[in-house]
């Protein structure tokens, strides 16, 4: 090969390089990151880390997860927001951090809805609406029926405004048409030591945590707040089939990058996080803690981000969610 042939083929493989999609590139030793803004051990945490290996496959690079919590999740969504939008850099939010975060933290520096773009729905976690057995309840009417007394004000655990638990709790107050005081506490942890204890008098916690006792029999379940029956505790109604429909509303993760990142490099990603959540393995290890396969194919998701984050948000006013 003469040295004008040898010039050429250099000349043809240097732009045939740079011709390939931005994501394409991302090879080559570098690594994406996967913020949770939350605390390790929660389900924004555990399922990132369950999805960060079928990704890695899918990307051709590590994915590390980097829990950076505060502020209900704002402060490592902010970081996400600023970070550089070149696909490496994603957040792993919630239904409630997409639509009710910006009503109770107007003041904050991003709009989730603006600043940031979905690139995959990783799942579903419906919460489980739970009493304690000596209070005699088995079902969601005998709950309310107790409401309705005279002169009763029920009493439910939340993790704190705008939390799941806060949030599908007082949808059902207001959805039933009864009284029903709040209790904050710090996580699922300190809200079961109270439930076990009889001192609450319902409760709507996630599957993850709750299922266990309820095997146990120290928890009674009444309803559970996803749109099917799961398969982890098939005889127990959904809120809707128990005539609260207006409590119809799924609790889902997302994966997100800034939304100036380039379209190529958002449907690499779209591409990528489409197969690792249909990897077996993954959807085993998560159906197994609760987590429902809540598919959105990556079509629809800009679809589905406007109109759910729409209804989670009208929800939210209807129960009076405001500024902290």
């Amino acid at each position: 090969m003469n040295i004008t042939t040898r010039h050429l083929l250099l000349v043809g493989i240097v732009a045939a390089a740079f011709s390939l999609p931005a994501m394409a590139q991302l090879g080559g030793g570098k690594t994406t990151t996967i913020v949770v803004p939350f605390s390790a051990g929660g389900p924004t945490d555990f399922i990132a880390r369950l999805l960060a290996e079928p990704l890695s496959k899918e990307l051709g690079m590590p994915v590390v997860i980097d829990n950076r919590p505060g502020a209900s999740g704002n402060i490592g969504t902010q970081n996400v927001v600023n970070a550089k939008p070149d696909g490496l850099t994603l957040v792993h939010s919630t239904a409630a951090m997409q639509a009710v975060n910006p009503l109770m933290y107007p003041s904050a520096n991003f709009e989730p809805s603006r600043d940031l773009i979905s690139v995959g729905i990783t799942g579903a976690l419906p919460n489980l609406l739970v009493v304690h057995p000596e209070s005699g309840i088995k079902t969601v009417e005998e709950l309310v029926k107790k409401g309705k007394k005279n002169g009763a004000q029920l009493s439910f655990a939340t993790f704190g405004p705008g939390s799941s638990p806060h949030f599908f709790g007082s949808l059902l107050e207001k959805a039933a048409d009864i009284s029903a005081m709040p209790i904050p506490y710090k996580g699922s942890a300190s809200a079961i030591t109270d439930m076990l204890a009889g001192r609450i008098d319902f409760m709507f916690d996630s599957m993850t945590t709750s299922v266990t006792q309820v095997k146990a029999d120290k928890l009674v379940p009444l309803a559970i707040t996803s749109s099917n029956r799961s398969a982890l505790l098939p005889d127990v109604p959904t809120l809707k089939e128990t005539g609260f429909g207006d409590v119809d509303v799924d609790f889902w993760f997302t994966l997100q990058v800034p939304s100036k990142t380039p379209p190529d490099v958002v449907a690499k990603l779209r591409h990528a996080i489409d197969k690792a959540v249909q990897d077996p393995t993954y959807r085993q290890s998560v159906a197994a803690r609760g987590v429902e396969n809540f598919y959105v194919a990556p079509a629809n998701l800009d679809t589905f981000m406007s109109s759910d984050t729409k209804k989670w948000r009208e929800a939210a006013l209807s129960i009076g969610i405001k500024a902290e």
